[in-house]
């Protein structure tokens, strides 16, 4: 989809508190170091209202090929054997006992800001990568370093 002459990537938005929209942001949103802050981020409903997100409301962002998905796939949410992309190599465990791993940047933006980008482990997954909220996790473990 194309807004405004900007690329807009498809997400399903996760709550903090359970609820779901699915809408569009900026492709280069969470693509580049410092594009995550502690500010809201504009996110447009499939309606095209254009939502203001705070982090701290948020559970997790997913950056999804469709918002359909394909039922009938179950993703694996952990490496089967050892990581693989470069970055480091994380398991996060969010508030509603969901576990989840991928690789995120190795950079200290990855450990200060208030929402990372991760890359999760299953690239047949719907789920390309996952904008995760600090605010929503119980856990946070560096399994290590990741490389190709």
């Amino acid at each position: 989809m194309v807004s405004n002459g900007e690329v807009t990537q498809k997400v399903v938005v996760h709550f903090a508190d359970g609820r779901t929209i699915w809408g569009f942001i900026p492709e280069s949103t969470g693509r580049s170091e410092g594009t995550l802050t502690a500010e809201a981020m504009e996110v447009t409903d499939t309606d095209g209202k254009c939502l203001k997100i705070q982090p701290a409301d948020v559970k997790a962002i997913f950056l999804v090929r469709s918002f359909e998905g394909d039922p009938n796939y179950a993703e694996y949410k952990s490496f089967i054997d050892r990581s693989t992309g470069n970055g480091v190599w994380l398991r996060v465990h969010f508030q509603d006992g969901e576990i989840l791993e991928g690789v995120g940047p190795n950079t200290l933006a990855t450990f200060l800001d208030s929402m990372f980008y991760l890359t999760p482990p299953d690239p047949r997954s719907n789920n390309h990568a996952v904008l995760v909220s600090k605010s929503s996790l119980s856990q946070m473990q560096v399994l290590g370093l990741a490389a190709s």
